[in-house]
């Protein structure tokens, strides 16, 4: 009996050894580089790597809710232009896929004055309206997009369902 439990104990141990670590965090408009170098301290095992100057733009805004480290920084990552490389089983680097010194950023708001997350952001050449970037707002109706462009438009849209109370 005392071996079995013994045995019993060894692989539950063992068990929750294997369990990846997972991690919930509240992100409130914090900078890229502050999100990762807080993800990177709550865990010992994965190491992950990027540049400061790189990701200063792009604002965080996200609840990260019992996630492992990959997948937390997936949800931090979002919708950016940014990609994340792994080498080895835990180092991460992460970087700008479009690196430029030109970022349009801004916050959309609703009539209410709320942000609006998920609406998608284009920036158009200003003398043929051709698309020349893009990108979705975070959480916090936050975007960044990276551009070359000197001058450029940038086109929002958003689609939304409203309820309709008189439907049978």
């Amino acid at each position: 009996m005392m071996k079995h439990l013994l045995i019993s104990l060894i692989a539950l141990c063992c068990f929750i050894d294997v369990q990846a670590q997972k991690v919930t965090r509240n992100y409130d408009n914090v900078t890229m580089s502050e999100a990762l170098r807080d993800l990177n301290e709550l865990s010992p095992e994965y190491n992950i790597s990027f540049m400061y100057n790189e990701l200063e733009d792009f604002r965080v805004t996200t609840s990260v809710r019992c996630q492992t480290i990959p997948d937390a920084l997936r949800q931090i990552i979002g919708f950016y232009p940014i990609r994340v490389v792994k080498r080895g089983e835990y180092e991460l680097y992460v970087e700008c896929t479009h690196k430029t010194n030109l970022h349009l950023t801004g916050t959309i708001i609703d009539e209410n004055r709320q942000p609006v997350p998920y609406a998608n952001v284009y920036l158009l050449h200003p003398s043929d309206s051709t698309v020349i970037g893009g990108g979705v707002s975070n959480e916090a109706g936050v975007f960044v997009i990276p551009y070359e462009q000197p001058t450029v438009l940038a086109r929002i849209s958003y689609v939304g369902y409203k309820t309709n109370k008189d439907a049978a």
